[in-house]
């Protein structure tokens, strides 16, 4: 008996289903730019059985989130992999919150948006300014040697 319909748990968001023509034409790119963001490792779209590359309306999302940060706000490629994955996060963070239903304090939702945090000791109430660390990956100098004529 022929499979008329397979349930799997792919979304309707992570179904690949455009070309990168499509793919290009829906967020105004040339294909080759979709090419360089997929070699710079920002968008990973399948592949079918032919190798062509099939972008889900989820890239399609990545790729406008892309062109936003790069051509609005002027992010070069390195910043937009660094946001991008901290939205990310923030989302996956806020996704369990939400599933587990745990709420923040009052004074952290308040005090989060200038970096400050509940102190540990006192009546609870008063905020302390935390610390903010940010890993920054730098590309390495190299180094030239200077070639002499004898």
């Amino acid at each position: 008996m022929p499979i008329y319909f397979r349930e799997t748990n792919v979304t309707v968001s992570d179904e690949p289903m455009f070309v990168i023509s499509v793919a290009a034409r829906l967020v105004e790119m040339h294909p080759q730019t979709l090419r360089y963001y997929e070699r710079a490792g920002l968008v990973k779209p399948k592949r079918s059985r032919g190798s062509i590359r099939l972008y889900s309306q989820r890239d399609i999302e990545r790729l406008k989130k892309i062109a936003r940060l790069v051509d609005d706000l002027g992010v070069n490629l390195a910043g937009v992999e660094v946001i991008i994955n901290l939205t990310e996060k923030l989302e996956l963070m806020q996704q369990v919150l939400n599933e587990n239903q745990i709420q923040l304090p009052e004074a952290v939702n308040e005090g989060s948006k200038f970096g400050q945090v509940p102190q540990a000791h006192g009546n609870g109430n008063e905020l302390v300014r935390a610390p903010v660390k940010i890993q920054v990956r730098r590309p390495r100098k190299t180094t030239r040697t200077k070639i002499t004529k004898e």
